[in-house]
């Protein structure tokens, strides 16, 4: 009787381990783009901004821990954790606005994704700071960015898309009606996923919104007023990390 016991306890063992290598190797790696400008890139950072705090402790995705790999056009060598890790890729360009990165991203073929060449299953999206510090109005800055999503799904088809309310400047005075720009440029973020979800069938939308700027710690700024401490872009890599979550459970990764 107990061996027999103990020979049933080892098919069972056998077979969840089966299991748990069959399921280990359906989930893929999940490719995540990092697009926009130098928040992206994460100028101010002493390790990599939020890329860095996604690939150290890696988001669940579908409700099971999942390997993330960063991918993107800019092979960066600046931050030598993420080297190491492998995880150095992204499209973040300081200085860039909108519409310069719309450009960009629908100069097909010139457009590179690093590492294999694989698009990626997410993109990431925060843009639209340059377009206001450099004194875009709100409705041109917002109508840059619905060019730039418009190229990112055309090169991308299969990709979900998350686009943030971009984090607000710094409470200095030369920020004062930079931040009231940010708050109408935001405002006009959910208008454009809807018109663009429009072109897809309602259970199965392409573009996600991620709120970077609702209570975001602006004592977690550099004194520039416009880029994240280390705290600032951990605060980020938090609320990717909740937009992914949710993303994934929705449509996978």
């Amino acid at each position: 009787m107990l061996r027999s016991s103990v020979r049933s306890l080892f098919i069972a063992l056998a077979c969840l381990a089966a299991f748990a290598l069959s399921s280990a190797s359906a989930r893929a790696t999940c490719r995540i783009e990092p697009f926009g400008d130098s928040i992206t890139q994460g100028v101010g950072s002493a390790v990599g901004g939020y890329r860095y705090a996604l690939v150290t402790w890696p988001p669940l995705v579908g409700g099971s821990p999942l390997a993330i790999q960063m991918v993107g056009a800019q092979i960066d060598t600046t931050f030598p954790g993420l080297v190491v890790a492998n995880q150095h890729y992204h499209s973040g360009v300081p200085g860039w606005r909108n519409d310069q990165l719309a450009a960009v991203a629908g100069a097909l073929p010139a457009y590179p994704v690093y590492p294999g060449g694989l698009p990626p299953n997410i993109v990431l999206v925060h843009a639209g700071t340059n377009d206001i510090h450099q004194g875009a109005t709100a409705s041109t800055a917002a109508f840059r960015l619905q060019q730039l999503l418009v190229a990112l799904s055309t090169k991308y088809p299969s990709a979900k898309i998350i686009v943030a309310k971009i984090i607000p400047f710094g409470p200095q005075p030369e920020h004062v009606v930079r931040n009231q720009v940010v708050v109408q440029y935001n405002s006009a973020i959910p208008g454009i996923v809807t018109n663009l979800n429009a072109f897809y069938p309602p259970s199965n939308p392409k573009f996600f919104i991620a709120d970077m700027h609702a209570y975001f710690p602006t004592n977690h700024l550099w004194p520039d007023g416009i880029h994240p401490t280390d705290q600032g872009y951990y605060e980020m890599g938090v609320r990717w990390r909740m937009s992914i979550q949710a993303v994934a459970d929705l449509a996978g990764c």
